[in-house]
């Protein structure tokens, strides 16, 4: 296939990069869009209750699709392929997707966001090890199920929440002293009775051979004990998804792209847009905020290289 020439290439499909190529349409600029779900990461949260404009929340898969289907009507071009290797050939942004077609553009936006992370001791291929309780939660419906959610920030509290629907019982299991989840997700789990909190309990590993049966764990005191188990749900943090660049980015210790003002990276003409980003708030709402900021500094940068 011929190669395409754009504007801006945005690289990712959650809301800071669809929000990049509505912008970038608006401001009268070519935009493509690599990426394969509609929305990112929002696939994962089944009700987005402090999103500004939706009193009663929104499904986040219905949030992605709605972004995606609007940066559309604006005209930006979805490969619906996950990008395989950025780089700049010629003083210009070349990006090859998995299917081998190659976007080329003016100026780039990295809007990949986050992975989960797993757990050291995780076992490769064990069944029953999740990370998104929308997906995979319904899998555990009408199997009186016990289920462990490994965590203690928001993210934790919500798929313990979305579990304890499904499941007889939900542990919540964590190494440290305190949880990081807000007041309001606190309080939704003290109203629920099947769920049991473990703080001070750090999970050390699994039993099982193909299907986990039972978390490993070790409590404050040093004690090893095994905690039966139908399925576990992963929330242990999120490291950046910046494998797929081939640049020498400035970062944060942790992997994070280290942008100006104008969400520039350190490489000129490259912008990174929200959660792969040096931020102090990993939101939706800031992510969208991030997409649009950066669409309109490509723009700036576009129009300053035009006239040099």
């Amino acid at each position: 296939m011929p190669e395409k020439r754009f504007d801006i290439l945005v690289v990712g499909t959650g809301p800071a990069g669809m929000t990049a190529a509505l912008y970038g349409q608006r401001l009268g600029l070519r935009t493509v869009v690599c990426g394969d779900i509609p929305g990112g990461n929002l696939y994962m949260v089944e009700r987005l209750s402090n999103f500004p404009g939706f009193i009663d929340g929104i499904a986040g898969m219905q949030l992605g699709v709605n972004i995606f289907q609007q940066a559309q009507s604006e005209g930006a071009e979805f490969t619906m392929a996950r990008l395989k290797k950025l780089q700049q050939v010629g003083g210009v942004f070349h990006g090859m997707d998995v299917n081998g077609q190659v976007h080329i553009a003016t100026t780039a936006i990295i809007a990949t966001g986050r992975v989960p992370i797993r757990l050291p001791s995780e076992k490769a291929n064990l069944k029953g090890v999740n990370f998104c309780s929308v997906c995979d939660g319904p899998l555990y419906r009408n199997q009186n199920a016990t289920l462990a959610v490994v965590g203690s920030d928001n993210s934790a509290a919500q798929h313990a929440i979305t579990l304890a629907r499904i499941a007889d019982r939900v542990f919540i299991i964590y190494r440290s002293a305190e949880t990081k989840m807000d007041a309001a997700h606190a309080a939704q789990l003290a109203g629920q009775k099947n769920i049991e909190i473990l703080g001070e309990t750090e999970v050390i590993g699994y039993k099982g051979l193909d299907m986990i049966e039972a978390l490993k764990v070790r409590s404050r005191s040093g004690e090893t004990h095994e905690i039966p188990v139908d399925g576990v749900f992963l929330a242990i943090g999120w490291r950046p998804n910046t494998e797929t660049l081939d640049f020498d980015l400035k970062k944060t210790p942790d992997g994070y792209l280290k942008t100006d003002v104008t969400l520039m990276t350190s490489f000129s003409g490259l912008f990174a847009a929200g959660d792969v980003r040096d931020t102090d708030l990993w939101q939706v709402l800031t992510a969208c905020a991030d997409g649009a900021r950066a669409a309109k500094s490509a723009a700036e940068h576009i129009a300053k290289i035009s006239t040099t």
